[in-house]
């Protein structure tokens, strides 16, 4: 048995093993469960390109059981993992959900999540064997409640569901912040870090090093206080970050961290120490960045970054200066 990614031709064939894995539910009074239509080709794009839909491959290669998954409050929340009954009892399921707990640790994230039936025996006990346990309603996150309503409105609530996790340990290279890091207000002398930092990543986000614009808009940042850095040993920022609003609301209005910071937590300590320097009572933390369907969503981890730290996609904000769609994100400051 492998597991590997969808492939774009395999979508139908995940749909036919949505179907057999529901018939069982018709034998515990549950022909609701077992007649609902199977996620939508669009749907399971969606997943495959975000890189977030496994399958398991049997002997021909063709998949038996497949698992999809979003990152949901700083963790992966398994939205399905469907087995065919012919292959059942074998671990598919298992491994799936291994490969998925291996995912999230690479990218830094701290648990799979997922909500299921209580009762049935393959649902709620078979997570329970394999290490998950409920969650209790003072432990649920925004996004788990977001979820358990969404369900609720599809008419899941006919019969007791529960809301399960299972943590995940921290890879060594998202264990801390870098050494040695410094995370400081920024200088005017520090424009070339962050025009360097800017080269590093206008594939995504459009021209900036050579733009007046953006040069005005660091130095205002800077001139009033609202500018930080973190920097190290080396002669480069290791990362940099604009501030602004009041409370209620604030925005970040920029944020990178170069290549070679990635994963060490750079991102997270700048946010930490805007939060603690000028977030004053309670609001809402705002940020603009990729669609869904950027190109620069998954090659970026800007997206994944700020489900880590807390935050939820929102509305549609206006197109990038590149043409690409953006979103705002949200995150609730107690």
């Amino acid at each position: 048995m492998r597991i590997r990614p969808a492939e774009p031709g395999e979508l139908p064939a995940l749909q036919d093993i949505e179907r057999a894995a529901g018939a069982p539910f018709r034998d515990l009074g549950m022909p609701e469960i077992a007649d609902d239509d199977p996620p939508a080709p669009d749907v399971l794009e969606r997943y495959r390109r975000a890189g977030r839909c496994w399958v398991a491959a049997g002997e021909r290669g063709r998949p038996v059981a497949y698992l999809t998954a979003e990152p949901v409050d700083g963790a992966l929340h398994v939205e399905q993992v469907s087995v065919h009954p012919d292959a059942a009892r074998r671990g598919v399921g298992r491994a799936l959900l291994d490969h998925a707990a291996a995912h999230a640790r690479e990218q830094g994230l701290t648990a799979l999540t997922l909500t299921t039936f209580a009762d049935v025996p393959w649902n709620a006990p078979y997570y329970a064997r394999l290490g998950f346990r409920t969650l209790g309603e003072p432990e649920l996150t925004p996004g788990l409640r977001r979820i358990r309503a969404e369900e609720a409105g599809h008419g899941l609530g006919r019969w007791p569901r529960v809301c399960m996790r299972r943590d995940v340990p921290p890879h060594p290279r998202h264990a801390g912040p870098a050494a040695r890091t410094t995370i400081r207000p920024a200088r005017e002398r520090d424009l070339p870090g962050f025009l360097g930092l800017a080269a590093q990543v206008e594939q995504w986000f459009g021209p900036m090093v050579g733009e007046p614009g953006f040069h005005d808009a660091v130095r205002e940042h800077i001139a009033g206080s609202r500018a930080l850095v973190a920097e190290s040993s080396g002669p480069d920022l290791l990362g940099g970050l604009l501030f602004g609003g009041e409370a209620p609301t604030y925005h970040v209005h920029w944020l990178v961290v170069s290549h070679r910071a990635r994963g060490k937590g750079v991102g997270r300590a700048l946010m930490a120490e805007a939060v603690r320097r000028w977030v004053r009572g309670p609001g809402d933390l705002e940020v603009v960045t990729f669609g869904a369907d950027h190109p620069g969503a998954v090659d970026s981890g800007a997206r994944l970054f700020y489900e880590r730290l807390g935050f939820t996609p929102a509305e549609a904000a206006a197109p990038g200066p590149e043409g690409g769609s953006r979103q705002v994100f949200r995150r609730t400051l107690a």
